[in-house]
């Protein structure tokens, strides 16, 4: 006979056990199944397997487009002029300059009338024109001397002062007896949305439309003037409230502008297509241009921005871009502010304190201008790999970008060149601060077949030429 010296367990005390057990355990179960989940989303995807007709045709690609550059305001001074050799080997079209009315000593008072000094930003302008640029003026933000409460994110005390400081403002820069520059953008505020610009609305009290409607005046009262470009709303995002407002404000909007810090390429074309479709009920407004005045992956700074990680997005935004895009992006920004050492600065370029230092997405842009021609259809792109294939001088080219949002994923693509004539090509695979190699291949059939490791976070350029 076995004895038991254990006492019955009673079925109250049973359920405090479970209980206490389920308190503990159960929030590090959930945890668990949320990390596999996330690890699953990340896993799940469609490898790339690319194929280029080398036969079909699908127009011209364009290059200029992203050679804009949006500079910010971290210095009140001319902050090109240190690096104004290498912001020109970056062939720039645009260059934005914003807190021009706050950051540049611009509007002064004399009793009850305005004075006004260009000087200290004629410095600026004249340094992006030296770099082959023109000016895009961000008409931000408001002077301290006719702002309500002298702060620069308010409204004027009167809004004919605001008139008249963009009135002057244009006719310096683009009229004739001025700066006579011709084809400048003017676009009234920067990020107006935001709280620290402002927190302005299309509607109510602090109202966004006023702010344009009398930038529109000042803009029509200027004198002698070449063409010139004024718009908005430069909102943080592509907001179709914003757009329509303005559009329907009654007001002159000669280009509509926005904000794109999108982590993943594809909005990027997402935002295109629904733009067109907001606009198509206003054909007036359809064919105007379209300004993304700041892009990037993120709004912050980010020590990524000193990466392959900000190349690769740049050159996967492109991507998305290249065919019905805006007609420009601007990279924000060149250069990085002061006190920036710890690499975390938005520049293309370092500070003159760190070195004026090209980091890897300031080379992406003159890479990218190889793809120049006529594109050629491809199908089977990825979710991490993309690209877009064109063919110029009798060189077939096919630009390859992987980019990975979770900075790890790597992967083999097979390509296939198709319709090719048979016969003997050089063919080159060039990569993005990286190999550089190429050989002969003899194609005896239609086709060409490679295999090509794509790093994470790498851009790469594949070449046939007969």
């Amino acid at each position: 006979m076995q004895l038991s010296f254990e006492k019955p367990v009673s079925s109250k005390t049973t359920s405090l056990v479970t209980l206490i057990a389920l308190l503990v355990f159960l929030p590090l179960l959930l945890l668990a199944t949320y990390q596999t989940v996330i690890l699953i989303s990340r896993a799940a995807g469609t490898p790339a397997k690319i194929t280029v007709d080398t036969k079909v045709t699908l127009g011209p690609v364009a290059t200029d487009f992203y050679h804009a550059f949006s500079q910010g305001g971290e210095e009140a001074t001319d902050m090109l002029a240190p690096v104004a050799d290498q912001v020109r080997a970056l062939k720039p079209k645009l260059i934005r300059l914003d807190h021009i009315f706050d950051a540049y000593d611009m509007v002064g008072r004399s009793g009850s009338s305005l004075t006004f000094n260009f000087d200290k930003l004629d410095r600026s302008v004249d340094t992006i024109v030296s770099t082959g640029a023109k000016p895009l003026l961000v008409l931000s933000f408001m002077p301290p001397v006719i702002a309500a409460g002298g702060s620069r994110i308010n409204p004027p005390n009167d809004w004919n002062e605001w008139a008249l400081v963009v009135q002057r403002t244009i006719e310096h820069y683009s009229g004739k007896n001025g700066k006579n520059l011709s084809g400048i953008y003017y676009e009234v505020w920067n990020e107006p949305d935001l709280a620290q610009f402002g927190s302005w609305k299309y509607s109510g009290e602090k109202n966004y439309l006023t702010l344009y409607r009398y930038a529109a005046i000042g803009a029509k009262n200027a004198q002698n003037t070449n063409r010139f470009f004024l718009g908005g709303p430069s909102t943080t995002g592509l907001y179709k409230s914003w757009i329509l407002a303005l559009i329907q404000s009654g007001n002159r909007v000669d280009f509509l502008s926005w904000h794109s810090y999108l982590p993943d390429p594809k909005r990027f074309d997402d935002d295109q297509r629904n733009l067109i479709s907001w606009l198509l009920p206003f054909p007036n407004y359809t064919l105007i241009p379209k300004l993304i005045t700041e892009f990037g992956f993120t709004g912050d700074k980010h020590k990524a921005y000193g990466t392959m990680y900000a190349a690769a997005h740049t050159a996967a935004a492109v991507r998305q871009l290249i065919q019905g895009g805006p007609t420009y992006a601007f990279s924000f920004q060149p250069k990085d502010g002061p006190g920036q050492e710890d690499g975390s600065g938005w520049g293309l370029i370092t500070h003159e304190t760190n070195g004026k230092k090209p980091k890897p997405r300031y080379y992406v842009y003159n890479f990218l201008d190889t793809m120049a021609g006529t594109r050629l259809a491809v199908s089977g792109e990825g979710t991490w790999v993309t690209g877009f294939a064109t063919t110029r001088d009798n060189v077939i080219r096919l630009l390859l970008v992987n980019f990975d949002r979770s900075g790890s994923h790597t992967e083999n693509v097979p390509v296939t060149f198709t319709n090719l004539d048979p016969g003997t090509y050089t063919y080159r695979e060039r990569f993005l601060l990286g190999r550089d190699v190429s050989f002969k291949e003899t194609v005896t059939e239609i086709s060409l077949s490679k295999q090509i490791f794509m790093p994470a976070q790498s851009v790469a350029i594949l070449e046939l030429t007969k």
